[in-house]
């Protein structure tokens, strides 16, 4: 790894050399739009190994921050189950409703996928709402903790066709927190932190993360961060969310924190965009939609882009990061008024009209074609949009994003 980080560097520099030897070699005026073909494919070449360097620097990094913290609390691993299937710790992991045995998430969800019977139990999957709400109740009145657990969980997020009550959640979460359940403690934290008991809820997390729960470290990270509860402290915030973000890829608010400590620098980090989008992207694909995450979000698609096509007004087709951007930042404007949002938006969405984006001919006062899916690119004709979404605005439009969204409900979150 460490031989490809440095070839990747190298490569790197020896293009860059040559994108400014090429710009150089073109005459005055001739620098875009459109950008000569040649050094946009010499630009799209050095981003793509930029970034996979970025990236492999980050897994060291990060590995080694895992590392250290499990060798500074070896606790952490005796306490933690071992999956029954791969024989590795589980930090992410899921249950077989049928007997409530764990499984980490690499193993069960082609398990899941494959299979109608519990390769442990041998009992058929339940399949149904009904099925599942009646294997709960049996599990629970037999007052097993993993059943309180998931009825809980039903009771709190209205799952399984069961009306959400809160109430009722914390009862099941204090029986299975009572038998020493991690997860949830970290649910009653979370309760406690809906309420405005940030302190009680801390108190919580910390005896949950003590156990190995990871989603209890990520929400101790950002108590780090803000210092509202626990004093202010930028490296351990950093610290605990790699832990956290390395252990269990779906957690939000772990990827958020780092998302945000590598678009500014702090906490021990330098400043790095393209780990910043690796980050938040990661938190909204687990529907963080919260305005402050898809506005850095945005920013962060935005500054990666101008970075690596610095001769583009706009990026060229097909490696386009703008639409993506506009969009997140059109949602944290409606979501809330956004100060730092709204001046790119209102800029970008009037010279957005001025040229069409395929042709590059002024639209003057002629009614434009609009995507009307993205809303961020205008043409000429009819001719000039159909040949640009071939070109690549297919890949750059946000028509695939919103159908995912659409499809989790969350569409209408936004």
């Amino acid at each position: 790894v460490e031989e490809k980080i440095d070839r990747l560097g190298e490569e790197v520099q020896d293009l860059q050399k040559e994108a400014e030897r090429m710009r150089g070699s073109f005459p005055p005026g001739m620098i875009g739009p459109p950008v000569p073909e040649p050094l946009l494919k010499l630009r799209r070449t050095i981003k793509e190994k930029d970034i996979e360097r970025e990236l492999l620097l980050e897994e060291q990094r990060a590995s080694r921050v895992v590392e250290e913290y499990l060798k500074d609390n070896p606790s952490i691993l005796e306490k933690v189950d071992d999956c029954p299937i791969c024989l590795e710790p589980m930090f992410d992991w899921g249950f077989f409703l049928c007997c409530g045995k764990t499984v980490c998430k690499s193993c069960l969800e082609p398990l899941l996928a494959t299979n109608e019977t519990c390769p442990l139990c041998r009992e058929r999957f339940p399949s149904s709402d009904g099925e599942i709400l009646r294997v709960l109740r049996n599990k629970t009145s037999e007052g097993k903790a993993w059943a309180q657990l998931l009825l809980g969980q039903a009771c709190y997020f209205g799952r399984f066709g069961v009306a959400p009550d809160e109430h009722k959640a914390e009862s099941l979460f204090r029986s299975s927190a009572a038998q020493g359940n991690a997860t949830a403690q970290y649910y009653l934290g979370n309760l406690e932190e809906n309420r405005g008991n940030p302190s009680e809820a801390s108190q919580l997390y910390q005896a949950a993360a003590s156990q190995g729960d990871m989603a209890a470290l990520s929400a101790l990270a950002m108590y780090y961060h803000q210092g509202d509860v626990v004093r202010e402290d930028d490296m351990e915030a950093v610290r605990i969310a790699t832990v956290s973000a390395r252990l269990q890829n779906a957690n939000p608010r772990a990827n958020l924190v780092l998302g945000h400590y590598f678009a500014f620098g702090g906490g021990g980090l330098d400043r790095s965009m393209v780990r910043s989008v690796h980050y938040l992207k990661r938190a909204i694909g687990e529907f963080d939609l919260n305005p402050d995450t898809t506005r850095r979000y945005a920013a962060a698609l935005i500054n990666i882009s101008s970075s690596y096509y610095p001769e583009c007004a706009t990026p060229p087709s097909g490696d386009n990061n703008f639409p993506e951007a506009l969009f997140w930042y059109r949602r944290a404007i409606a979501q809330l008024t956004d100060a730092e949002a709204m001046p790119f938006v209102e800029s970008y969405e009037s010279k957005i009209k001025e040229t069409c984006a395929y042709c590059y001919k002024p639209l003057g006062t002629d009614k434009p074609k609009c995507c009307i899916e993205c809303k961020a690119v205008y043409y000429c004709s009819r001719e000039c949009q159909a040949a640009d979404w071939k070109a690549g605005h297919k890949k750059d439009c946000v028509k695939s994003l919103k159908k995912r969204l659409r499809a989790t409900g969350r569409l209408n979150d936004l």
